[in-house]
């Protein structure tokens, strides 16, 4: 009868290996792999991600890029003292227009006709929204009538406060043309509470430039940007009781727009051109276009470049970029 060893019966008999010095051992029951980084892999894989996202990203900005107008806001009292203006933009609208839609592309026109409060005036403000209508656009100049105006100050912040609810196109470049002779209500003294400081910090933030014409023969179009000096964007200090001048310089100083005198009611015509081709970067294309009907310069033209070049430097000094990047 044959015995088992218990301790050797379920043991595989595994073939044995010489030993290089004659004797056996056992084949190793594990291999080598190959070196495997595990962290350059993921590495790799982060790198090609992120040139990826930063390919579409630029393709995105460049498309948007291509589809970047301007959105153009004109702002004007119709009160009293302000009805020659109002008539000049109602006859010479549609000259503006012609110019403006030639030059910039997706160009969209706006409009906000201010009165005062509790003057027995049909309204406060009127609003025209932001569109490429033209013939909508000259209804609403011409639909619209004067008013008498309250007292000196006129309902300039509730004008800012319809401005900041505008229909403003995402990408587009944002400029407001504000034309009158008369300052805002002080705070607390709008029937609204409307406080044209906070406002206009506001639509410093939302990167809306508001250009200034301070429409009056007694200031000089070239000295109004100098009656009240300040940083842009620099809300540190609240004004206050402002001249009804030096309120039109201080809106456009604080909001990287430029401040300017209209000595003749035609001028304003000129100006509006002038600040709007500013803000598209179309200023160039401006010239060449006036040339086309006139040989004579835009008057204002060329304050309004130098003092956009200077505004340009203090952006740069204060690291402003009113670029969207996307």
């Amino acid at each position: 009868m044959t015995t088992t060893d218990p301790k050797t019966e379920n043991k595989l008999n595994l073939p044995a290996l010489k030993k290089s010095s004659g004797g056996l051992e056992k084949k190793s029951e594990s291999r080598t792999l190959k070196s495997f980084d595990l962290n350059s892999v993921k590495k790799q894989d982060k790198v090609a991600e992120i040139l990826k996202k930063d390919s579409i990203k630029q393709q995105v900005h460049k498309d948007l890029q291509a589809h970047k107008g301007l959105d153009l806001i004109l702002m004007g009292d119709l009160t009293g003292s302000m009805s020659a203006y109002h008539a000049i933009l109602k006859s010479k609208f549609k000259e503006i227009c012609s110019t403006l839609f030639q030059i910039i592309p997706n160009l969209r026109i706006g409009i906000i006709f201010y009165l005062d409060h509790g003057s027995g005036d049909p309204y406060i403000t009127k609003v025209q929204p932001l569109t490429v209508n033209i013939e909508q656009l000259q209804g609403f100049i011409s639909g619209t009538p004067d008013g008498s105006g309250g007292d000196a100050d006129e309902a300039v912040e509730d004008a800012l406060y319809d401005t900041l609810n505008m229909n403003w196109n995402a990408i587009n470049t944002r400029s407001v043309v504000l034309f009158g002779d008369a300052r805002p209500h002080e705070r607390g003294l709008c029937p609204y509470q409307h406080d044209y400081f906070e406002i206009t910090k506001s639509l410093f933030e939302k990167q809306v430039t508001i250009n200034t014409v301070y429409c009056s023969s007694r200031v000089d179009y070239r000295s109004l940007a100098s009656m009240h000096e300040i940083n842009i964007g620099d809300f540190s200090h609240r004004v206050s009781r402002l001249d009804h001048p030096e309120f039109f310089s201080w809106i456009a100083n604080v909001t990287g727009g430029v401040a300017i005198g209209a000595e003749q009611i035609n001028d304003i015509i000129d100006i509006i051109k002038a600040m709007a081709a500013k803000d598209a970067d179309k200023m160039e294309e401006l010239e060449k276009e006036e040339l086309k009907f006139s040989s004579r310069p835009i008057p204002a033209l060329k304050h309004i470049k130098e003092r956009a070049k200077q505004l340009e430097e203090q952006k740069k000094m204060l690291k402003i970029n009113y670029r969207k990047d996307f």
